[in-house]
């Protein structure tokens, strides 16, 4: 009976073990570590929709980036742990800010995208919204364009004493569909937005320049397609489709109210 009751807690204790070995991994697999870049060209890569977590200093530029196609709408949120009252001297202040291909820093519509902790604050949120992305703009505005986004984060106003400090960076960035009021054009980007890697380096003849893949999500495929009524001829072609309606029942309603004409009576 001595046997078989330590036989008992030793599968139970293995057991235990297992589901904690379990737990701890499935932990650790959604707090995904994501390690940040100081420069655009060294920006980490997030995947949407998924939390990343990363330990940084004090008075550090941390970049990210993410796709984001035409329609859709970024909601970036950030959440700071800094180090405790007593390892500080002062208030830090902490800002977000998004950037598309380009390198264009695109205005937060939502969201509150620069927050201030005082020596007592361990916590600190900060979000940011902007603009529908765009599927087609003018070349001389600022309107975001589907591609390669960045999402910095630096602190703006740090003491002297505390840079280099520890803090927790927490970062997850979400696209939605945007508003329909947002202005759509039958023109359409040839390319998405994505930075060049080899900035200086000579194209040989028919070489194109070195960019980072765009890791779109998979569309569905349809056994019809319309891809021949995209482009600027689209306008045409709707046109002519109206002119041909308008004289067809043109037609008809002349052949109806018309009257019928006897030649010999």
């Amino acid at each position: 009976m001595t046997a078989i009751r330590t036989m008992r807690r030793a599968l139970a204790a293995v057991a235990a073990a297992f589901v904690g070995v379990t737990l701890f991994a499935g932990a650790a697999a959604a707090d995904q570590d994501v390690p940040p870049g100081t420069t655009f060209l060294a920006a980490g890569t997030l995947k949407l929709g998924e939390d990343a977590r990363w330990s940084a200093s004090e008075g550090e530029y941390l970049y990210w980036q993410f796709p984001a196609k035409a329609g859709k709408e970024i909601h970036a949120k950030v959440d700071l742990d800094l180090a405790s009252g007593n390892a500080r001297t002062g208030p830090v202040t902490y800002r977000i800010e998004i950037y598309d291909g380009l390198r264009r820093r695109q205005p937060c519509v939502e969201g509150k995208q620069v927050a201030t902790a005082q020596k007592t604050d361990t916590k600190l949120a900060l979000t940011c919204v902007p603009r529908v992305v765009r599927d087609w703009a003018e070349p001389w505005s600022t309107d975001p364009l589907p591609g390669m986004y960045f999402v910095r984060i630096a602190a703006m106003d740090v003491p002297d004493l505390d840079a280099g400090a520890a803090v927790k960076v927490a970062v997850r960035v979400d696209t939605e569909d945007g508003d329909d009021q947002v202005p759509t054009s039958d023109r359409k980007l040839a390319d998405p937005l994505v930075p060049i890697t080899k900035a200086g380096a000579v194209l040989k003849s028919g070489q194109t320049a070195d960019t980072r893949s765009v890791a779109w999500d998979q569309e569905e495929d349809h056994w019809y397609q319309w891809d021949w009524m995209d482009g600027p001829n689209a306008r045409w072609f709707w046109t002519a489709m109206a002119t041909f309606v308008a004289v067809v029942f043109g037609i008809l309603g002349y052949q109806l109210t018309r009257k019928k004409r006897h030649w010999f009576s």
